[in-house]
């Protein structure tokens, strides 16, 4: 597929891929929508949708009586890798066809989607510690720790970001403290701007470090059950594994609502397996 290098042919890549998008996911396109989309010329969409049919044969088949091209059962992609996330965003969210899922509540009565509390996140002061990250500066921030309850003043050397699922940390050496600490953006009240380089750190084990984490399904529950959960994961047993940095393991697992000092699991969908 030449047309793939070329240079000039980019904006007519996008207009064969929203092509195939629309084949595999809505069962047909009509010459109308890559007008409405891309403004282009009556002439140029027959000749795209004529290009599609020579790339991919069989995808489609013509009906006369609707005057549109429809998909075939058997199908494939080749231009993209499907997305149901893509679909739902273009046909039932913000009709964006690309980007993050709807953020908020839509207005389609057939999409209903939870929204989780906002975590705080304040632009510049993760602005300056990404610097410092970048940079590899020291920074100080006004932090207010959840674990201890006091607020006070950290120097930190920032040498790694970490995203749990639903807020930032910055992976940091404590000056107060003389170790390695995880510390959430969203609790950080003011910073400093990145001062003096650091140097050489002490080895950080834990982020350095990968962990196999081996859940297993809860043997409590009813054959049905677990035979819905291997569908659910892609397992072929019992068992799922996980790779995780040590130092984010306690994130991972509180995610799959598992207690990770306990090894209780609370939805009773998993538990975590011990080694000898």
């Amino acid at each position: 597929m030449s047309f793939l290098t070329n240079d000039e042919n980019w904006a007519t890549r996008e207009r064969l891929r929203r092509v195939e998008f629309l084949l595999w996911w809505r069962g047909w396109i009509g010459r109308q929508d890559l007008l409405e989309s891309f403004g282009i010329s009556p002439a140029q969409a027959s000749g795209d949708l004529q290009r599609y049919a020579g790339l991919n044969p069989g995808a489609m088949i013509y009906q006369t009586s609707r005057k549109r091209y429809e998909s075939a059962e058997g199908m494939t992609c080749i231009l993209h890798e499907p997305s149901f996330e893509e679909a739902v965003r273009m046909f039932l969210g913000n009709g964006q066809f690309s980007g993050s899922m709807p953020q908020r509540e839509v207005s389609d009565s057939r999409l209903s989607m939870i929204q989780l509390p906002l975590r705080r996140l304040d632009i510049g002061i993760a602005r300056r510690v990404l610097i410092a990250l970048l940079e590899r500066r020291t920074l100080q921030v006004r932090y207010h720790s959840l674990s201890s309850g006091s607020v006070g003043l950290r120097e930190l050397s920032p040498t790694g970001l970490a995203w749990d699922g639903t807020r930032w940390h910055v992976r940091a050496w404590c000056g107060a403290r003389e170790d390695w600490r995880d510390f959430v953006l969203g609790r950080m009240s003011e910073a400093t701007w990145p001062a003096k380089s650091f140097g050489d750190l002490p080895a950080d084990q834990d982020w350095d470090t990968f962990e196999s984490v081996t859940l297993r399904i809860n043997p409590e529950l009813s054959d049905a059950r677990r035979e819905a959960l291997r569908m659910d994961y892609y397992l072929a047993g019992d068992t799922l594994e996980l790779r995780v940095r040590r130092s984010m393991k306690r994130y991972l697992l509180a995610s799959l609502f598992i207690d990770h000092q306990s090894h209780l699991e609370l939805p009773r969908h998993f538990v975590e397996k011990q080694t000898m």
